[in-house]
């Protein structure tokens, strides 16, 4: 079964600027959520992803896709069989589930969630 990009997150060294650049240009219309500086552009009615907004922590500027998997831990096991990295421990959010981060062999940042409402 294929599991494809499910959310993307956007880490921007300007939150405020990005965020009122994407609601300018793009009309969205974003919101605090687990934290007020995590916002979320929901995709509504229209195709595509809801969008996560947050501050960069290193300052850089970056994309991260987001997989959904059913089971986070048996995921990471095949991340780290497949030559891939954990670069961020599981944690959890409350009501969404658990996630981490991790790269593939070329160092490509990608973020793993596991959905679960009781977390």
């Amino acid at each position: 079964m294929t599991q494809p990009v499910s959310y993307v997150e956007l880490n921007s060294p300007d939150l405020a600027a990005t965020a009122g650049f994407f609601a300018e240009v793009f009309g969205w219309q974003v919101q605090p959520f687990a934290a007020p500086d995590y916002l979320v552009a929901p995709h509504g009615e229209a195709p595509g992803v809801d969008t996560g907004l947050m501050p960069s922590r290193d300052g850089q500027p970056r994309a991260i896709p987001v997989i959904r998997v059913d089971d986070l831990d048996s995921a990471m096991a095949r991340v780290t069989a497949n030559g891939g990295q954990v670069v961020v421990d599981p944690f959890s959010i409350d009501g969404v589930g658990r996630g981490c981060y991790i790269v593939d062999p070329a160092g490509l940042l990608i973020g793993l969630h596991a959905y679960d409402k009781d977390a």
